[in-house]
């Protein structure tokens, strides 16, 4: 699977109901009904790249371009095509073949439900825990920090 370029038609799928700024953006079971989906930020300059699959996206924020590195999060749709392994897949190729990006990391909240083994199989390792980073389901939890490096 490739990833493609960001369009305006692709807004809607930049709202979700996963946590914010997560690495693997799944949607949260049993989010309550008045809390608002989270709303990603449509691409705002050279340091944000955001691209699309069908019913998910990937967004490279605080890319540094010297330093070749850049926090990745994604988004999917609870009915989308596209598996959260084929879209860490792509985001890791696309990262680093296409914008020559050495190192890819972001957020992973091990409350919400995440399948590491996507992450692992993606070629991401756990890097660091931060204790009640966020606040989820009424208490503070850990949050985790994940990368990849190319190795070349």
């Amino acid at each position: 699977m490739r990833l493609r370029g960001y369009r305006d038609g692709d807004r809607a799928l930049l709202t979700g109901r996963w946590l914010p700024g997560e690495l693997l953006g799944l949607p949260l079971p049993g989010w309550p009904a008045l809390a608002e989906p989270t709303a990603v930020p449509p691409p705002s300059g050279p340091g944000d790249e955001l691209c699309v699959a069908p019913g998910a996206f990937v967004r490279y924020a605080d890319i540094d371009w010297v330093g070749r590195s850049a926090r990745v999060e994604t988004g999917r749709a609870p009915d989308a095509p596209t598996t959260a392994e084929a879209l860490l897949e792509a985001a890791v190729a696309h990262g680093f073949h296409r914008l020559n990006l050495r190192r890819l990391y972001g957020w992973v909240t091990p409350a919400a439900p995440t399948p590491t083994t996507a992450l692992t199989d993606a070629g991401f390792t756990r890097e660091a825990s931060v204790p009640e980073h966020l606040w989820l389901g009424g208490r503070a939890v850990e949050r985790e920090i994940w990368g990849a490096l190319r190795h070349d």
